[in-house]
């Protein structure tokens, strides 16, 4: 019995070594973010080059990642919780910078697919294996800050690779990569995606340094235990409620197409309607994008571990509500009176998604079975990418094209499709917090 639990103890990674994984989970998160999300700034000039279609872009923005889902994504959610998670992280980015660099290399819209299908990979490893493995290195009520710092990554991406390819796309017509083999001569928006995909790379580095923690079990009930006999008996346990899971999930996926109307077409809204050069848009737009990703962090690591001291996983839940309506004014730019109104009003969508997205996670930590937490999260991030991170630009595009039949009418988009989503997507959120308070009463 002694010699089953040795090699645990000998994994057993201290409050120092705890943090330096979290650390380097968020590196690795706002690498992931930056290399799926920097398309949203260059839709024009891809456009352009590679002569496709904006209801095309709206398809590689969000549906390129819904098909590895589908096919993929859930069981390597699965898979993260019974393999070496590190390892299985290592895989995955060395996957989706691949990825991103042929995505510089891209002559049409297949290849560019392709390109955009495999960064998929980052969203089916990355999540599962983060939260889990933050949960197995802190004990509940002390998970606030270590998820709000790696849900940090992904807000302070979409303002880092905004700001990094703005700079990019603002000096590559000057020359500045010319020297540069094989990429120099590529149009900016190109140089853009190999660099960006290069920086992966060093992630790995990072990620061969740590250790695999060890698997917590926490407050394991009779019904608990003989879950941890089962992946099937998991599933049937989240079936079983429902009443919960189905509005949780439900109002997450609404959330992420609200928040996509912002972070997919915000910086082509700014050069449509304001008349802003690629690059200083992506400049200005990332500058607000991060100020307010370091508000919500901040906010986000306080707020979160007292609602869930004071109300519990149901107080969590009722705050996610109330993040989803404050998220409305990210999808209103179009009532902006000037350039620098309309950016700060699109960056806010950082804001609400750093504390809502730590909530859910640590309500989704919470309460979902030991057993299958790794799926549990896997299945966040596949609501939040396949529905509502295809529908919400795809909605947009279509009301763009076919509806109002102008791409300057791309504001109005944005405001009936985003403002529609956070609105359901709180009233889910209050429906979910209710089905836990009775679970909780029982």
């Amino acid at each position: 019995m002694m010699q089953s639990k040795e090699p645990e103890l000998r994994r057993a990674i201290g409050p120092v070594g705890a943090w330096i994984t979290v650390a380097t989970l968020f590196a690795a998160q706002i690498v992931s973010t930056v290399d799926r999300g920097m398309l949203a700034l260059v839709i024009d000039p891809v456009r352009q080059d590679l002569a496709i279609s904006e209801m095309q872009i709206a398809l590689l923005q969000g549906f390129a990642f819904s098909i590895f889902y589908v096919t993929v994504g859930l069981p390597l959610g699965a898979f993260a919780d019974v393999v070496n998670r590190r390892r299985l992280l290592i895989a995955g980015i060395m996957v989706w910078s691949a990825a991103t660099i042929a995505g510089g290399f891209a002559q049409g819209f297949g290849s560019m697919f392709a390109s955009r299908l495999f960064i998929g990979v980052g969203e089916a490893v990355l999540g599962p294996c983060a939260v889990t493995m933050i949960s197995d290195l802190f004990p509940p009520h002390r998970r606030g800050k270590p998820m709000a710092l790696y849900v940090f990554g992904s807000m302070i991406a979409y303002g880092l690779g905004s700001l990094v390819s703005g700079v990019i796309l603002d000096m590559a017509p000057k020359g500045a990569f010319a020297a540069l083999p094989v990429i120099g001569l590529l149009a900016p928006w190109r140089i853009a995606f190999t660099l960006v995909g290069a920086f992966g790379l060093l992630i790995v580095v990072l990620l061969f340094l740590l250790r695999e923690p060890a698997r917590r079990v926490e407050q394991a009930s009779a019904g608990e235990a003989e879950l941890k006999l089962s992946f099937v008996q998991g599933l049937g346990l989240l079936k079983a409620r429902k009443a919960t899971f189905l509005p949780l999930y439900g109002s997450l996926a609404l959330f992420a197409m609200g928040g996509s109307v912002a972070t997919g077409w915000g910086a082509v809204f700014l050069t449509r309607a304001f008349g802003y050069q690629v690059g200083i848009a992506g400049q200005g737009l990332g500058t607000s994008q991060i100020a307010w990703s370091v508000i919500g962090a901040v906010v986000a690591g306080i707020l979160v571990d007292r609602v869930g001291a004071r109300s519990g996983a149901a107080g969590r839940m009722r705050l996610a509500g109330l993040l989803a309506l404050a998220g409305i004014p990210c999808s209103l730019p179009a009532l902006a009176g000037s350039g620098s109104v309309a950016m700060a009003m699109l960056g806010e969508v950082m804001l609400v998604s750093a504390i809502y997205g730590t909530t859910m996670l640590s309500v989704i930590s919470e309460i979902a079975p030991t057993k299958v937490r790794g799926f549990a999260v896997a299945l966040y991030a596949f609501v939040m990418t396949v529905i509502g991170g295809s529908l919400g630009p795809l909605a947009v595009a279509w009301l763009t094209e076919s509806v109002f039949a102008s791409p300057l009418a791309v504001g109005r988009s944005m405001a009936v499709v985003g403002v529609s989503a956070f609105i359901v997507a709180a009233l889910l959120a209050f429906r979910a917090a209710a089905s836990i308070s009775s679970d909780e009463r029982n």
